[in-house]
């Protein structure tokens, strides 16, 4: 038996099984019920609940004068103790600012939480208290907090400009050092 008579024999051989093959499936395909032109038939997973949702409640009134993370009122700066250049329209921006970012720790009108210590009764734990300072301890955060659970990240986590943590920092001063109050 020569080369070619070898690949006859195997082309004829696979021409056999794929005709055995065909004659064994087409029945037992033929015999499958169902519509194959759209699937299986579909059943529900899930169906939806006859729940009723309670009505969401009001929002808190709007209280013309509060802002951000103001308490009831924005402070007064004093004038007497007031740093060299800082007014009070920064103070009103530093409140404004301040109930972005700094709320979330030093609660609403820097009175303090769990995760921050209090601004505004005049007690420091990383610094004295005096503008630069609070200008400074912003700018850098506190890596290593003595008394609370997480650290405070430089700009409190926020992306503030200079000008903005200058207001903070105004913001926090005027918290201690308020005048007419």
């Amino acid at each position: 038996m020569d080369c070619l008579d070898r690949t006859d024999t195997m082309a004829t051989n696979h021409r056999r099984l794929l005709g055995v093959f065909a004659l064994l499936t087409l029945p037992v395909l033929a015999g499958c019920p169902g519509d194959f032109t759209g699937g299986y038939e579909k059943v529900p997973f899930r169906e939806q609940s006859g729940l009723t949702m309670p009505a969401a409640p009001d929002p808190p009134p709007y209280i013309a004068g509060v802002v951000g993370g103001g308490g009831a009122a924005v402070p007064v700066l004093d004038p007497a103790t007031a740093p060299p250049g800082v007014t009070q329209a920064m103070v009103e921006e530093g409140q404004q600012l301040f109930g972005t970012v700094c709320v979330a720790c030093h609660g609403a009108g820097g009175v303090g939480s769990p995760a921050g210590p209090p601004l505004n009764d005049g007690d420091w734990i990383h610094i004295a208290g005096d503008y630069e300072s609070i200008n400074a301890i912003i700018q850098t955060g506190v890596p290593a907090p003595v008394q609370f659970p997480g650290a405070m990240p430089p700009l409190g986590g926020g992306s503030f400009t200079a000008e903005q943590v200058r207001s903070l920092a105004a913001y926090v001063f005027a918290l201690n050092n308020q005048g007419g109050a």
